[in-house]
């Protein structure tokens, strides 16, 4: 369908490309996203409304970024962080003031982006979706995406999974014209749990 992209990890996760894609499933693919169970082919946030929900306060009176926030948590959560006598293997424990700690989640913010190989648009459930993007050791980020399915004229294209099956009705959701109407940072992702032997 298109020049391979697959991602050095996690291949166990990913299902085969339809053997006659739709247009919206050749688009995506061609955009070197990626599909698992729950993709759904929309294409994701343009990295400059990724960079606005991130540095964004989460609220009003906040002084840090989403961003900021989030990872300063990720590291309470955890306890692979120096807080812990630990240095953390990846991300970098925000430190100083509330803008210094804002400057150091954009700089990890700029290196996901810039490392970024696994990236999938998921449908957690009605109404909302999950942009999913990790770097080739599976560390990553998520946001959290509003969506809204817009109503089909007719019935689109049903092609044939790679393996000759045809689409079931849950693959339904997948070839759905979803648009976005809302980008929220969600927080900072670690490697899978058991799959450390798919990361090479």
């Amino acid at each position: 369908m298109q020049e391979d992209t697959t991602p050095p990890m996690y291949r166990s996760l990913l299902l085969p490309w339809s053997t006659h894609p739709s247009a919206r499933e050749a688009a995506y693919g061609a955009q070197g996203l990626l599909r698992t169970h729950g993709t759904i082919f929309t294409a994701p946030p343009p990295d400059q409304v990724l960079r606005e929900s991130f540095n964004a306060p989460p609220r009003p009176k906040s002084r840090m970024s989403s961003g900021a926030i989030a990872l300063c948590k990720h590291f309470e959560r955890g306890g692979g962080s120096s807080e812990h006598g630990r240095p953390h293997p990846f991300w970098t424990l925000p430190r100083g003031s509330n803008e210094a700690k804002t400057a150091m989640a954009a700089e990890a913010l700029e290196r996901m982006l810039g490392e970024a190989v696994w990236r999938n648009v998921m449908l957690l459930h009605a109404g909302v979706a999950v942009y999913e993007i990790r770097n080739p050791r599976g560390w990553g980020m998520l946001w959290t995406l509003e969506v809204e399915a817009r109503r089909r004229r007719g019935r689109g294209h049903r092609g044939d999974i790679g393996g000759g099956e045809r689409e079931r009705d849950g693959d339904d959701d997948a070839v759905r014209d979803w648009v976005i109407r809302k980008t929220a940072f969600r927080g900072f992702v670690e490697p899978i749990e058991e799959m450390d032997h798919e990361i090479p």
